[in-house]
């Protein structure tokens, strides 16, 4: 009996500690971790340690219920840590769900969420120093977000490339005494020369240009001559200020040769149409104002136009784009302009023009918004305009429609009126022109490379310029004012004058396509439609283009051989028939192509060949002074440095 009692006894205990052993080795897996079963079926476990301490707190385990911890002894052993709990039997017992994961589809998700707080953002190239490529601002309208293309995708006219910020990046090289000329030949006597020049001087850049052109025509007063002299200079000042000059001088002549009989023997000074232009530039760039959020470009312009009769035009503008960033993500504008117009006619005309216009770009209701007013002090008294474009992205979609109510006003200068027509005599006046538009827009990327939009605006003009042959019968203000002569063809030429209506309303239509692949290939057009439904004073918008297409190819076909061209289409200008009736007639409608193409032998020499007017058709932009036909020229172009 006693021996059946040692052995029960002896069984006892080797169950007990067999139990304990058990135990011990469970403890660590089982109490020491805290298990977190999710949906997915993986088991998260976070481990407790403490190698220092005694825990006597109470510790709380989520897994399917909480559980409550006795004492805890802690024993080191050469850096091995041993836990021993005491923890109830029902714990141990528990029945604890495990989910065995099940094989899945090793491929690869085509959705990728990236949870992240850093927001890229494109910086403002003047922000990293790029002091050769310091952009313009534009804070009249709103910034609209498109679609960037793929990354193959490189602009061929803007080959900034996009850097890390903390990426060091080094200033564009620039080759001191670089020394450029170009000489080109053609048929009408086609001559052409130019050279530049541009040298660096304590992180001063300065670019000197000249050049020269002529060409005559089929008629012996259809000949020209063009020359013009530049000065680049971009001036390094202080804390990152950078000044930017241009100063020129341009002297063009013409011979007005329309409806002149190519077999008269009259002097040329009888047709002569002759002005000269100078000017002067200047812009402070300050990249120092990008960190404070703040942006200012102050631009300083003045130029004098003259012409053989000596009527002068002088123009001073000063124009200030300032914005701020706020705190709020809005972005607070106010730019200001200021321009002062002075033309020596018959009597001295000065017009002058304020502007200011304050606004608030922000995003809501899941739109783009810039509202503001634009009050306008000119000669003529004060006006108030509107100042609203809104932009809203279609859902699901690479659809974006703009919206807007603007006005654009403009202090009229003789410059702008002859680079439109060359024909035009010394206006009698000078006037300030209005053009208030509301348009809707929509612009699509349909894919990486192509994108297109079209849109359509209502459109009230006020002083808006026409042009339209001089009557037969007119009171000439360029001679003596006592005299009234008849206007002969013969012995002047066709001359086109100047004609402010003081109201129209227009309809236009707008279209444009470009498609891009890399710096290789790129194709742009453009369209235009504009329909005249109210003209207060005129018969017809004179001299207008109601119908044009524009369009423009560039082509890299390898690292020496570059291609280009243009396509322009005009139709629907409208005249007056010659005679004393005035009634009006429609110009036929012209269609130009032009092509180009420029290979490079070697280093120094480069070939370049143009060819205007590929159809060779006298097509007339102007009535009565129909063009040369096809024209072909030709040279090379000579670069070296010392």
């Amino acid at each position: 009996m006693k021996t059946n009692k040692n052995m029960r006894t002896l069984l006892q205990y080797i169950l007990f500690i067999t139990f304990f052993a058990g135990f011990a080795l469970q403890t660590p897996t089982v109490l020491g971790q805290k298990k977190t079963i999710k949906k997915s079926g993986q088991i998260t476990t976070n481990k407790k340690s403490n190698s220092k301490t005694k825990s006597k707190s109470k510790k709380s385990i989520r897994n399917s219920g909480s559980v409550k911890s006795k004492k805890q002894k802690t024993f080191n052993r050469k850096n091995n840590v041993v836990k021993e709990e005491k923890v109830a039997l029902q714990d141990l017992v528990k029945k604890v769900p495990i989910d065995i994961p099940v094989i899945q589809d090793s491929t690869p998700s085509k959705v990728v969420t990236i949870m992240s707080a850093f927001k890229p953002q494109l910086k403002n190239v003047v922000k990293i120093d790029f002091t050769n490529a310091s952009p313009i601002s534009d804070t009249q309208s709103v910034s609209y977000s498109y679609q960037i293309p793929s990354q193959n995708l490189s602009f061929s006219y803007q080959p900034i490339a996009l850097n890390p910020l903390a990426a060091v990046i080094p200033e564009t090289p620039i080759l001191e005494g670089n020394t450029r000329i170009k000489v080109g030949f053609g048929n009408y006597l086609y001559q052409f020369l130019e050279a530049s020049y541009n040298t660096v001087s304590n992180n001063n850049i300065h670019d000197f240009n000249v050049y020269t052109e002529s060409s005559e025509g089929a008629h012996h007063l259809q000949k020209f001559r063009d020359s013009k002299l530049n000065y680049l200079g971009n001036y390094a000042l202080a804390n990152q200020l950078h000044l930017t000059t241009h100063l020129y001088a341009q002297q063009t002549q013409l011979y007005r040769y329309g409806l002149v009989p190519d077999t008269i023997a009259l002097p040329t000074d009888n047709y002569t149409q002759k002005s000269t232009h100078i000017g002067l530039q200047m812009a402070l760039l300050n990249n120092n104002a990008f960190d404070k959020g703040i942006y200012f470009q102050p631009v300083l312009e003045l130029e004098n136009r003259s012409d053989i009769h000596s009527k002068n035009n002088t123009y001073f503008a000063i124009s200030s784009p300032l914005s701020k960033q706020l705190k709020s993500g809005m972005l607070f504008n106010f730019d200001l302009h200021y321009s002062f117009s002075s033309y020596n006619n018959i009597t001295n005309i000065q017009n002058s023009l304020l502007r200011w216009d304050p606004s608030l770009s922000f995003n809501k209701w899941n739109l783009k918004m810039k509202v503001g007013l634009s009050p306008v002090v000119k000669t003529d008294g004060f006006k108030l305009y509107p100042n609203i474009q809104l932009q809203h992205k279609l859902t699901d979609t690479t659809w974006d429609v703009q919206a807007g109510w603007i006005t654009q006003t403009k202090n009229s200068n003789y410059s702008q009126l002859i680079t439109e027509n060359p024909w035009i005599i010394s206006p009698e006046k000078l006037a300030i022109s209005t053009q208030e538009k509301q348009f809707i827009k929509l612009v699509v990327n349909a894919s990486k490379n192509l994108q297109y939009g079209f849109g359509i605006s209502l459109n009230n003009y006020v002083n808006l310029a026409l042009f339209n042959k001089t009557p037969i019968v007119v009171y000439d203000y360029i001679y003596p004012p006592s005299m009234t002569y008849y206007s002969n063809r013969v012995n002047r030429g066709l001359e086109y004058m100047t004609i402010w209506e003081p109201n129209a309303h227009t309809i236009e239509l707008e279209a444009n396509l470009q498609y891009q692949w890399s710096d290789v290939f790129s194709i742009h057009n453009e369209f235009k439609y504009t329909q005249y439904n109210y003209i207060k004073q005129n018969e017809k918008p004179w001299g207008l283009i109601p119908v044009q297409f524009n369009s423009g190819f560039y082509w890299k076909m390898n690292d020496k051989l570059l291609m280009d061209g243009s396509v322009q289409v005009m139709s629907g200008i409208q005249t007056t028939q010659e005679g004393s009736n005035f009634l009006a007639k429609t110009i036929p409608t012209a269609a130009i192509i032009n092509a180009g193409i420029s290979y490079k032998l070697s280093i120094p020499w480069k070939l370049w060949l143009k060819a205007n007017n590929i159809l060779n058709n006298t097509y007339q932009r102007w009535a009565e002074y129909p063009s040369l036909g096809v024209q072909i020229n030709a040279g090379v172009v000579y670069s070296f440095h010392k």
